[in-house]
């Protein structure tokens, strides 16, 4: 399974998202301001999410 892991001093939240809109199994997804992770089990590793966000905000590892 992969870590998922978003640090929220560096993470815009609800305020930027192309990391929940470009995540192609739903993983990431926006709850109030934040940006939550979902069902980290269904990641594929492809990495979209963290080579999108502007902050490096998210680091994905198997």
């Amino acid at each position: 399974m992969a870590k998922i892991t978003i640090d929220y001093d560096k993470c815009q939240g609800s305020r930027c998202a192309d990391c929940v809109r470009f995540c192609p199994m739903e993983i990431l997804v926006i709850e109030g301001d934040k940006v939550i992770i979902q069902n980290p089990e269904e990641c594929t590793l492809c990495e979209i999410c963290m080579n999108i966000c502007p902050n490096d905000a998210i680091k994905v590892e198997i």
